[in-house]
This record gives C-alpha cells, sequence and structure tokens, in this order.
C-alpha cells in the first residue's frame, strides 16, 4: 500500500534515528486541480521517541515536501480532546480548525478509542505562512491567520470550562442562534470569539473522556458549522474560536 500511494504521488515518509524508524507520515494529494492540496492521512511517533523533537520534524518535512510540488495547503483531523495535539497544530503550527466530524472513524477498538466516539477537527495548514515547526523560540500560544495586522475588536464569550469534579460546566450557552454558514461564499464575520477549556488528561480517564465527548461535541460543532475558526490555544487551555474575519489576540509562550 505505501509503495502504491508513493508511486502514484502520495506522500510517503519515515523519521530515523540512530538508523532506526522512529516515525513516520502518509498522505494523500487532492483529485482537485483547482485546490493543490494535500490531507496527512497519519503522523506516528515511536512511544519511546516522543517528546523528542521528532514530531516537529515530520511536519517540517512534510511542508518541504508540499512546497517542493507547488501544493501550499495541507489538512489532517485530530481529537480536540487530546489538549496537547490541540496545542501543537493550533497554536504551534498555526494551523486553523474549520469543521467538525462525530465519529470521523467509527468505532475503533484501541486502548484511547475504545468504547469512545471518534470525533475529529479537520484542520488546514497554511504552508505560504511565515510560521513554521522549525524550533527555536516558542510560537504564538494563541494563533491565526494575519497575525501581524491589528486585532479586529470582538466580544469574548466563554461557554465551557472544567467543573471541580473533571467534569464539563456550562458557562453560557452558545451565541443563540449561531449564524448559518451560506451554502457557497465565505463565512459570516459576526459573533463573539468563544473560548472552550477541556481538561489536559483524558487520555487517563476513560470515564471523562465519554462525558466530555458530547459536551465539546455541542459546543464546538455548531460555531464552525456556523463560520467560526478554531485559531487559537491559551497558556491555561483556552480552545479559542474567532468568527470569521476577525485577528485573534497574541499571546506569547
Amino acid at each position: 500500500m505505501l509503495r502504491a500511494l508513493s508511486s502514484t504521488g502520495g506522500m510517503v515518509l519515515g523519521a530515523y534515528a540512530a538508523g532506526q524508524l522512529v516515525g513516520g507520515a502518509v498522505g494523500l494529494c487532492g483529485a482537485d486541480p483547482a485546490r493543490r492540496g494535500l490531507h496527512s492521512h497519519i503522523v506516528a511517533v515511536d512511544s519511546g521517541a516522543r517528546r523528542t523533537g521528532v514530531g516537529t520534524a515530520i511536519k517540517r518535512a512534510q511542508r518541504d515536501w508540499c512546497l517542493a510540488r507547488g501544493i501550499t495547503t495541507m489538512t489532517w483531523t485530530f481529537d480536540p480532546l487530546i489538549r496537547r495535539n490541540a496545542t501543537f497544530n493550533i497554536a504551534r503550527l498555526q494551523a486553523v480548525g474549520v469543521s467538525y466530524h462525530p465519529d470521523y472513524y467509527g468505532p475503533m477498538d484501541d486502548g484511547y478509542n475504545a468504547g469512545v466516539p471518534t470525533d475529529r477537527v479537520l484542520v488546514r495548514w497554511d504552508l505560504t505562512a511565515g510560521s513554521t515547526p522549525a524550533g527555536g523560540a516558542p510560537h504564538a500560544v494563541e494563533g491565526g491567520p494575519d497575525r501581524t495586522a491589528a486585532r479586529v475588536p470582538h466580544e469574548r464569550l466563554h461557554v465551557l470550562d472544567i467543573g471541580e469534579d473533571g467534569r464539563p460546566r456550562r458557562l453560557a450557552p452558545l451565541p443563540h442562534p449561531p449564524a448559518a454558514a451560506p451554502p457557497r461564499g465565505p463565512a459570516p464575520s459576526t459573533g463573539p470569539e468563544v473560548r472552550l477549556r477541556v481538561p489536559g488528561t483524558l487520555h487517563r480517564d476513560r470515564e471523562l473522556l465519554s462525558v466530555w465527548r458530547p459536551a465539546l461535541r455541542d459546543a464546538m460543532s455548531p460555531l464552525l458549522d456556523a463560520g467560526h475558526r478554531w485559531t487559537g490555544v491559551t497558556r491555561d487551555g483556552w480552545y479559542v474560536l474567532t468568527p470569521a474575519g476577525a485577528t485573534p489576540h497574541k499571546e506569547h509562550a
């Protein structure tokens, strides 16, 4: 399968340390010539090589691979309840969450996903933007497109937080009703900046994970459907969803 993918224009990358394979990536090129993009289906790092920069090196290699072929956009999905991945994808890489997909892969029987819907958020990474995962100084913890532009003032609304028992605590209703995005054309640019916070250790607690899945889905999915974009993660764990056209606050690590 990997040979077939690579020989027909797909991406197959391996990361090696001391001659040993410690990670890799597989990506698929879109069929629409008007949208030169790559969908990164999977990036994996060996458990013994995590937190050593391998994941960052793979994303950098993916970016270089794409740009060398004239591809300027990459998409992928990830579980929004894994907060460390959200921080890496949204804050460090400065990808933007654009859509929410309930139970994207259907039932899975691995140690993390078994018995829990496999909800995923699709993110889009502009490979021509100034930010690259090259290391050095940390990127802004809150991020999104046009980070050098003046901030567009807008209301801030906190709607979901962590209760004292670790369970979801609803702080406020969603903007009611969230404006529906038109079937074609730009998303609406009205509404407040919305913030949601989830625990950083849900992978260790199956019961809490099963409670948080529908809570985050009910809060985040309607916002992304209505045109908000997930553009930031703060130092203290808030997910920042901004209305289209608004430049989020830039917070340095």
